[in-house]
């Protein structure tokens, strides 16, 4: 009788600690979800995407920020070189420096696809605006000869010394000496004196101040930076990133 007692006490203590065993695990995994929601492990959002739909500004977020509309595309291409026709369906906007080797990756291997299958072809308008980084030496001073090039021939002029200035800077991004600014505008042509006396002037510091505000105000923080037809791609990316934006604006 007593053997049987002090099983079923046995029995009824086991299947006590059991249930207290389980109930100890459910509240574990119970805990470990409520830590998991709050602090988003587990999710499969991704970072550091290359395009985002809206303008990231100083006031907002990125993702509360709303795009910008056409108008405000015409605005802020300001009165910045271009490439194709004025108005074009599509508007990429770069914002860029001349001693930036990412900003030479995009010219060296993007926009000429960009170029042959958009621009030429009367879909994208490319304009160019100015955001030398302050760390490389001769970046603004370059952008101010480009922009001497402009001021004496237009948007003809204005490429064809921005293609030469990433033709002669070195792949690592250093930029070319500060006495071959006019040289270069002697190759292509421009009225060297003139370039001169425009380029000691500083005609041209008070418009790359505004470039790089304007490019600040809608989130450019690096080089090369774009706007297309609002929304955001940021860095050297390849051709196929700005094939589907592009596609998606013309559809």
């Amino acid at each position: 009788m007593k053997n049987q007692e002090h099983k079923e006490e046995k029995l009824t203590i086991s299947k006590t600690t059991l249930w207290k065993a389980a109930s100890g695990i459910l509240g574990i995994l119970l805990i470990i979800s409520i830590l998991t929601s709050w602090f988003g492990i587990g999710n499969n959002s991704s970072a550091g995407l290359a395009i985002d739909d809206s303008i990231p500004s100083k006031a907002a977020p990125a993702p509360q920020a709303p795009s910008i509309g056409v108008a405000d595309m015409k605005t802020l291409a300001d009165d910045d070189p271009y490439l194709g026709e004025e108005n074009a369906p599509v508007t990429i906007i770069e914002w860029s420096d001349y001693e930036c080797p990412f900003c030479k990756r995009f010219y060296d291997q993007t926009l000429p696809q960009i170029k042959s299958q958009y621009i030429d072809t009367g879909k994208v308008k490319f304009v160019y605006r100015d955001f030398p980084l302050s760390f490389h030496e001769n970046a603004e001073i370059e952008a101010e000869a480009a922009n001497c090039a402009f001021d004496q021939e237009g948007n003809e002029a204005y490429f064809k010394y921005h293609d030469e200035i990433f033709k002669r800077t070195t792949s690592n991004g250093l930029g070319i000496a500060v006495n071959q600014l006019p040289v270069i505008a002697e190759d292509i042509g421009l009225d060297v004196k003139k370039f001169n006396t425009c380029l000691n002037s500083g005609k041209f510091k008070s418009e790359i101040d505004k470039d790089i505000s304007d490019g600040s105000a809608v989130g450019i923080q690096g080089t090369p930076g774009f706007i297309i037809n609002g929304k955001f791609v940021s860095g050297a990316q390849p051709f196929s990133v700005f094939q589907q934006v592009i596609e998606a604006e013309l559809s």
